[in-house]
């Protein structure tokens, strides 16, 4: 038996706001934790995860950990877990300030100055983190100097201090995840949970084929980095547009392991693009099929991969129970495409993409971005006019808008610096940077567009059949009207939306303005605002 070493203590803070009453599906694990686990817990470490969506009492628990810890550390990404990572942090910080303390993930990784500087990280590990990592808890347990280590910003002599770049490796390099660490039935029964009334952000569509009634036990996995070169996302910095992902057969293997261990339904990858080599799509469903896959599962896809895919591969992926393709298209326009260089043919490949997964029954979804750093007008009415359009032909298939977000670290970034935008300059604001509230204009959208963009998505909902509110005859009327608008692009005079608020509220409902009250995320439905 391994004779267990010193505790390390990782922490995963709240991705939404709870006050607000969101919170964010239970089918993400806590990942970036368990693989940055792996290497310590092989060699005899006890570590232990702590995640605040699934502790009720994480400070209590964290408290008594730190007690007699190795270190504390944390991750996070751009969004509401930067402020309470950073609240959490600094009451770690308070009660054993010996405890050191470090970061990771990607917003930290280019933002590392803000952690140094607000004293809340000894040393912040810069993008792929799990040999960083474990080279930092040998460091801490040995007494060598942090500087030694590779892929680390620290502070010396009073200044920001890089060490040496670290070269990203694969997955043969580090062990597999140490599952056992995982309370999985705490995540279950929160996915499960519908008593709350908590409104839920990232939950994707469950498979239509899933039986009514069965319990959800979602999990999700990842591979690591995207090779496109996309200038609204921090990947090609953090990443260096390296790759690295799990061979087709040994990540089938892993989570068929999974499944059987925690009687998995649905699988979720959390990878940016995971159908870079349309052979391990084609190695990982082969397996799937042999062993008869016993789950559901989803991935995101780019468009013009699901475009060239062979109809043999897809017809493999629908048969290994592939359920859906979140995919983005980013924006509506030829000009904007190549300036943000995803480079999409909007013309062939989208339809195309839509139309081969649909008639497979797959999912699919498509994300849009309006308002990029210099931006015309006209390029964001031609997104607004191609994703009603989509919108329309697939109604099963969202078709969400979101405004532009600086995102730190991303080529986009600095050209909205450049054109005025103000960055937030503490990690409290930080964790408000995302948040798609009623102030969501401070990139400067056109009045005509925003109204556009509200009655675009208020449409939308209606077109889902996500009210379901009043009598079937008044929701097949707001369905058959919507469709007309998004068909026709046409959102003047929406009186019939406004009637309908009237019937719901004297019928006795809430309607999305009651829940504005609380819930200061975007509106009627999860990518647009109330219009």
């Amino acid at each position: 038996m391994i004779q267990r070493k010193k505790r390390l203590v990782l922490f995963l803070p709240h991705r939404a706001d709870p006050e607000q009453g969101i919170r964010v599906s239970a089918d993400l694990t806590p990942l970036e934790l368990l693989q940055i686990a792996a290497l310590p817990e092989a060699n005899g470490y006890e570590c232990v995860i702590v995640d605040a969506m699934v502790e009720p009492d994480y400070m209590a628990k964290l408290e008594e950990l730190c007690d007699g810890a190795l270190l504390f550390a944390s991750s996070c990404i751009l969004g509401f877990q930067v402020a309470h990572g950073a609240r959490v942090a600094k009451a770690i910080r308070a009660k054993f300030p010996k405890l050191p303390i470090l970061w990771g993930g990607w917003f930290p990784s280019v933002q590392p100055e803000l952690y140094l500087n607000e004293g809340i990280a000894d040393a912040v590990a810069l993008g792929q983190g799990e040999l960083t990592f474990w080279e930092c808890v040998q460091a801490i347990d040995h007494g060598t100097p942090l500087e030694d280590v590779a892929g680390l910003a620290l502070r010396k002599d009073g200044r920001v201090h890089y060490t040496a770049h670290r070269t990203v490796v694969g997955f043969d390099g580090i062990p597999d995840v140490p599952w056992h660490l995982l309370d999985f039935e705490k995540y279950v029964r929160l996915q499960n949970d519908k008593s709350t009334g908590w409104k839920v952000r990232h939950k994707y569509a469950d498979p239509w084929d899933m039986p009514e009634g069965m319990e959800l036990r979602g999990f999700s996995y990842s591979s690591f980095g995207c090779p496109e070169p996309c200038t609204f996302c921090c990947s090609p910095i953090v990443t260096g547009r390296r790759w690295k992902a799990i061979p087709g057969k040994v990540l089938a293997e892993r989570i068929l392991e999974c499944a059987e261990r925690f009687k998995v339904n649905v699988f979720r990858f959390q990878d940016a693009n995971f159908g870079v080599h349309e052979k391990r799509s084609i190695e990982f469903c082969d397996e799937l099929v042999a062993r008869k896959t016993p789950f559901w599962w989803n991935a995101t896809y780019e468009i013009e991969t699901i475009a060239r895919y062979k109809e043999s591969t897809l017809d493999l992926m629908a048969q290994s129970k592939f359920h859906l393709a979140p995919m983005g298209a980013e924006a509506g326009s030829k000009e904007q495409q190549d300036r943000i260089k995803k480079k999409i043919d909007l013309e062939n490949d989208l339809v195309k993409a839509l139309e081969r997964l649909n008639k497979r029954g797959i999912q699919s979804g498509v994300s849009w971005i309006i308002g990029y750093p210099g931006e015309t007008k006209e390029s964001m009415q031609a997104t607004l006019r191609l994703a009603a359009q989509i919108k329309h032909m697939f109604p099963r298939s969202p078709s969400d808008i979101f405004p532009y977000r600086p995102i730190p670290g991303s080529e986009d970034f600095e050209a909205a610096v450049k054109l005025g935008y103000r960055a937030p300059n503490t990690l409290e604001e930080w964790g408000s940077s995302l948040e798609y509230k009623y102030e969501f204009d401070d990139i400067g959208l056109p009045l005509d567009v925003i109204k556009t963009w509200k009655r675009y998505g208020v449409a939308s909902t209606f077109w889902d059949g996500l009210a379901q509110e009043g009598s079937e005859s008044v929701r097949k009327l707001m369905r058959s009207i919507a469709g007309w608008r998004l068909k026709n692009q046409n959102y003047a005079f929406p009186i019939e939306q406004k009637l309908y608020h009237a019937y719901v509220r004297m019928s006795g409902h809430r309607t999305q303005g009651d829940v504005h009250k609380k819930d200061q995320t975007s509106g009627v439905t999860p990518h647009a605002p109330v219009g």
